[in-house]
């Protein structure tokens, strides 16, 4: 009996000595501050193949019934955005499925577009089959809008459907010029890439740790949340626009633009500046101005070891200019980690339509829409 009172004494005295030899650092992130801290941090060390659903959808809206505007204002309650984006990063590919859906009985809406993204060079495949073959709703939209002539697409052109449109050849053909083929340095573009949300992910770190403690609540099933108004936005974009100052923060933001074909690069070092100058000028206002609140309440679901399992931003803009017609506007953004799947190989060369192709079918296409359209008296 004195045996197992001595070995519960020793045991309970051992506990104590290990709780006592935790780390501050230790204590910390078992908080519900350092567990947020955390999942932020890790949310940018995504693996190499991984999936999320990003949803976004207003779900209140308060406008004057003064306001011209006050009935085209609420179809926004019943408009949702949903992407699903998967991305492989071994084999340099990204697929986005993007739907827009309205419930409104005078505005509905379906309509389904998927992005096929070369994550190494930029270039992006856009298949034409839900372009071609739209929602029954939103086909009837496009039929008003060409006399009919998005339906006979279709008939006219069978193998359409079967075509990717590249991004590349979209802006030879909307310019006019055929683009030059330029070497693309991936690994100068990875690196800046890489060292930009290293950076912004030690910044939001340090925001986040700086905060007062107690501000981080933690529910039941393990979100973490915490709400940010105009003074802590205002201090955040003010840490933003510091950051700018540094001259290789500079050099990556150049190198990402130049990878993108930018073409407003000859002035870089004004468009830069103006960059920042509008950052410290909207940190100011917010910080002065009292008729306008915000908040937004951020939420984070750890997954396993601290992974980001979802991250919900619920933002409330509230305009009191107008004590007696007060506005406000409420929605929310939640990302959700998903299972991955496979993404689809980039199209081969002859399932891609040339510019030439396109401009020839956007000329047919407009000559025989305006062709049956009535244009007396519409000056053309």
């Amino acid at each position: 009996m004195k045996k197992g009172i001595l070995f519960s004494l020793l045991l309970a005295v051992l506990l104590v000595f290990s709780a006592c030899g935790e780390s501050a650092e230790e204590k910390a992130a078992k908080t519900p501050q350092g567990k947020f801290v955390q999942t932020v941090e890790n949310a940018s060390d995504v693996p190499d193949q991984s999936a999320y659903t990003t949803t976004f959808g207003v779900t209140d809206i308060t406008v004057p019934s003064s306001d011209s505007s006050a009935a085209s204002m609420g179809i926004l309650k019943d408009i949702k955005l949903s992407m699903k984006t998967s991305t492989d990063k071994k084999a340099g590919k990204s697929e986005s499925k993007l739907n827009v859906t309205s419930t409104n009985n005078l505005f509905p809406l379906s309509i389904d577009l998927d992005f096929l993204v070369n994550t190494k060079t930029g270039g992006a495949f856009i298949p034409l089959k839900s372009i071609i073959e739209p929602d029954a709703s939103l086909l009837s939209y496009l039929d008003q809008a060409t006399n009919g002539m998005w339906s006979k697409l279709n008939t006219q052109y069978p193998d359409l459907k079967n075509k990717y449109l590249s991004t590349e050849e979209l802006t030879s053909t909307l310019s006019g010029e055929t683009l030059p083929e330029t070497a693309v340095d991936t690994k100068k573009i990875e690196s800046a890439s890489k060292d930009l949300n290293k950076k912004a992910n030690k910044l939001l770190n340090s925001y986040f740790t700086g905060l007062e403690k107690d501000r981080f609540k933690e529910a039941k099933d393990g979100t973490i949340s915490v709400t940010l108004t105009n003074a802590d936005l205002s201090n955040l974009m003010s840490k933003a626009a510091k950051l700018m100052d540094d001259e290789k923060v500079k050099a990556d933001f150049k190198v990402l633009l130049e990878s993108q074909g930018t073409e407003s690069l000859t002035d870089f070092d004004t468009s830069y500046a103006d960059m920042k100058s509008s950052l410290q000028d909207g940190a100011k206002e917010l910080k002065e101005n009292k008729d306008t609140a915000i908040n937004i309440k951020i939420s984070v679901k750890p997954g396993k070891d601290n992974s980001l399992d979802a991250l919900t931003l619920k933002v409330n803009v509230a305009d009191k200019t107008n004590a007696d017609e007060p506005q406000s506007i409420t929605f929310t953004v939640k990302t959700k980690a998903e299972e991955f799947t496979p993404i689809d190989d980039f199209p081969t060369k002859d399932e891609i339509i040339t510019s030439d192709e396109l401009s020839e079918i956007m000329t047919e296409f407009y000559s025989q829409m305006y062709s049956g359209m009535d244009l007396t008296g519409s000056g053309l």
